[in-house]
């Protein structure tokens, strides 16, 4: 019940999480990953079909690839199918959809309003510029979701509402969750997909009916479609389902749940292998054909992202680095969760890192580990409803760090990370192969939190500022009403927090 009651708090949350980053959002497919998604999106719509064109010139092929062939793969006829996870792609169909119809309504002034000084990948021109747009914001409300879901499952947990609602807020605007829900990249959804499917098992846990195991099975075998990486993520949510059954869920009831999960994440599994044999010609091969990346000794991986200065986990989501001092109070007070989060953390972490592509490519921080920071925040919450028994000037210390932490997230949020990582590249001091990457991951000057301070503002806010100097106000409107509904959402949210 006590989830039920903080619901109007919750929504108040995640609907003034999306208005802050729309108002923080580029308006753009920033990197060619994003328009492989996009294009598979457009063509789902478009042609039923995930035949797409890709992109003519060279983009992220890496040395020995011909150009023009990154993001795809070819199909026994001849086609030309993205490799990266068709999830967010579906999910993105909606905005594409309402983008599309509303291309030719739309003044043409409006997809002006995006930086006109960045690298794109497709041939611009009005529609094109403006289904892009749209579409690019799809992650503005899929992490708001995040932020909602994250403090729904907190109240299932027991936890207080106050503190379910302040931690949302702090993942929401004091980790790289904010980074990220200005691309168009899929780990968001991913993050998503895990919260979704661990609130289902615990709503399982809490009496709910066996139903929630079969959602929470649904879930999680579509997050294999938005990331292969995420297969990692299903035998932590059995554990956790398993777990559960050893505290009174045994039975028929328990079994039929436990049942149709599996069920479920097989059919998850078993989609995703027909969908890659279909396409590759075997059920295991994803479409990248060993061309990106390879098996590499993990140890540069594990050690950078919890501590380089480019790719530090801990320093790009300050609040969920707060967090993993309550993980000692979250293991007593739910030891269950505990183990769970704790698992899939760790097993993410150590996947990753056997990749030589580990770093994610030209991202802020630590990419992949993007999805895990709700789990983090689990930490989070249980330090959060210890801290009155600590001393004041560790309280003053937790929130002065995530004073700061906010204010670092929203410098990230607002900047580029394609265009400072264009500037390192064209730097001549850091020609020859690898110099540049292995730089911006280990030195201090070129991770973005330094070099963001060289750059020009990259939000579509801006852009319809300056549009309605120029006598085009239209989508700067569009702003002025969101704006006023995150104040309404500002309100409600004060008032949960109150009482």
């Amino acid at each position: 019940m006590s989830s039920l009651r903080g619901e109007p708090g919750a929504a108040a949350l995640g609907v003034f999480v999306a208005a802050v980053y729309l108002w923080t959002a580029p308006g753009r497919i920033q990197f060619p990953d994003d328009e492989i998604v996009f294009q598979t999106t457009a063509s789902l719509w478009d042609d039923g079909d995930l035949d797409i064109m890709g992109m003519s010139r060279r983009t992220g092929e890496p040395q020995g690839r011909p150009s023009g062939t990154f993001g795809w793969a070819p199909g026994p006829a001849g086609q030309r199918f993205g490799f990266f996870g068709h999830g967010l792609s579906v999910v993105a169909l909606p905005a594409y959809a309402l983008a599309s119809l509303s291309a030719g309504a739309v003044p043409e002034a409006w997809s002006h309003a995006v930086r006109s000084d960045h690298a794109v990948f497709h041939r611009r021109e009005h529609r094109a510029d403006w289904t892009r747009l749209i579409v690019s914001l799809t992650n503005c409300l899929v992490t708001a979701a995040s932020a909602w879901l994250l403090a729904r499952w907190l109240l299932a947990l027991g936890f207080l509402r106050r503190t379910a609602l302040v931690t949302g807020l702090a993942f929401a605007f004091a980790t790289s969750a904010w980074a990220y829900s200005r691309t168009f990249l899929s780990e968001p959804l991913s993050g998503l997909c895990l919260l979704a499917a661990a609130y289902c098992v615990t709503l399982r846990q809490t009496g709910r009916g066996s139903r929630w195991l079969w959602s929470a099975g649904a879930i999680a075998g579509f997050s294999v479609h938005v990331h292969v990486l995420n297969v990692v993520f299903l035998p932590c949510l059995l554990g956790y389902a398993l777990m559960g059954r050893r505290r009174g869920m045994n039975g028929m009831t328990g079994m039929t749940g436990m049942t149709g999960m599996l069920a479920m994440i097989g059919l998850g599994a078993g989609l995703l292998a027909l969908g890659q044999w279909l396409r590759f010609g075997d059920p295991l091969e994803t479409g990248r054909f060993g061309y990106y990346s390879e098996f590499v000794a993990p140890w540069e991986g594990l050690f950078a992202q919890l501590f380089a200065p480019g790719r530090s986990f801990l320093l790009y989501s300050p609040a969920a680095a707060l967090g993993l001092l309550g993980f000692a109070a979250l293991r007593r007070r739910l030891p269950a969760v505990f183990l769970f989060a704790v698992a899939a953390m760790l097993l993410r972490w150590l996947a990753i890192s056997t990749r030589s592509d580990w770093f994610g490519g030209w991202s802020v921080g630590s990419r992949h580990l993007v999805p895990v920071i709700p789990l983090a925040m689990l930490g989070f919450a249980a330090a959060l409803e210890r801290a009155g028994q600590w001393r004041a000037w560790l309280r003053w210390g937790w929130w002065s760090a995530l004073g700061l932490g906010a204010l670092l997230s929203a410098h990230l949020a607002v900047h580029s990370i394609f265009e400072w990582m264009w500037q390192l590249r064209l730097d001549p001091a850091l020609f020859g192969p690898g110099v540049m990457m292995h730089t911006s991951h280990w030195a201090a000057w070129a991770s973005p939190i330094a070099g963001f301070f060289t750059l020009k503002l990259d939000v579509l806010a801006v852009g319809a500022m300056t549009l309605a100097q120029l006598g085009h106000p239209g989508l700067l409107v569009g702003f002025v009403a969101i704006a006023l509904v995150a104040g309404g959402a500002a309100w409600r949210l004060a008032a949960a927090l109150r009482g």
